[in-house]
């Protein structure tokens, strides 16, 4: 059980609708260590509106075995995700599902991509950003290019991919170096890019989340999330 007295309450909710874009459970990302319904009540009590929770898929540093039968990988990969919701509906906080996709390093928060369709197409896995990032746009997907600039030992090579997705991560907590998160802002800048900010968040803790965007009212459901950051009726936040 966590101790939820190490977290502070830092927002408040009168000041607007403040969404986690950018988090990572244990139930399925390799790389994390909290769990679904711990991160609902870290988020909760910190003053944030709701979450979406964005494992990295199977692609990527998941925990899912990749050695199963594909549909049954994928149902795997959203046991994060359903149990996230679940228990934010014990305590009525929202929690909407995305997942984060990796080529080689370069990531991307995908929203709206429908379960059957991924199941549907085990070939994306093969597939280069330049034919799965149409892919996922004709299923109905939002798409975030996350941390673009970010230089990592498990990066292959740095990839700006602003003309394929509908924003761009400006801010991201995980970035090690400030400077990652000012070129990602001068890149979606000089192109017109929507900008949004995300914690990264993979660990219970006031240190590891406190980025999101902040939207003018509670959105009843993800798409509603998309559509506000398309208008450009929202603000992001971090640091």
């Amino acid at each position: 059980m966590v101790d939820l007295d190490k977290i502070s309450r830092r927002f408040d909710p009168a000041d607007g609708f403040r969404l986690e874009l950018h988090l990572h459970t244990k139930n399925d990302s390799a790389c994390a260590t909290l769990d679904a319904g711990d991160a609902v009540l870290m988020y909760q009590k910190a003053g944030y509106g709701g979450i979406v929770v964005t494992d990295h898929f199977l692609t990527g540093n998941t925990s899912v075995d990749k050695n199963l039968p594909w549909s049954t990988q994928v149902d795997l990969f959203f046991n994060g995700v359903d149990e996230a919701v679940k228990k934010g509906k014990e305590v009525g906080f929202p929690v909407f599902e995305g997942l984060e996709y990796t080529d080689w390093g370069t990531d991307f928060l995908v929203y709206g991509l429908d379960r059957d369709f991924i199941k549907a197409h085990p070939e994306m896995r093969e597939m280069s950003p330049e034919e799965f990032l149409p892919l996922f746009h004709s299923a109905g997907a939002f798409i975030i290019q996350a941390h673009p600039f970010r230089q990592a030992y498990y990066v292959r090579e740095v990839r700006s991919y602003i003309d394929y997705v509908d924003a761009f991560e400006v801010y991201n907590m995980g970035n090690s170096d400030p400077k990652y998160n000012e070129l990602a802002y001068e890149e979606a800048k000089r192109k017109g890019k929507r900008m949004t900010a995300g914690s990264d968040c993979h660990h219970f803790g006031d240190q590891y989340f406190g980025a999101g965007i902040i939207l003018p009212h509670a959105p009843k459901d993800l798409k509603e999330v998309c559509n506000i950051i398309k208008s450009g009726d929202y603000k992001y936040f971090g640091g």
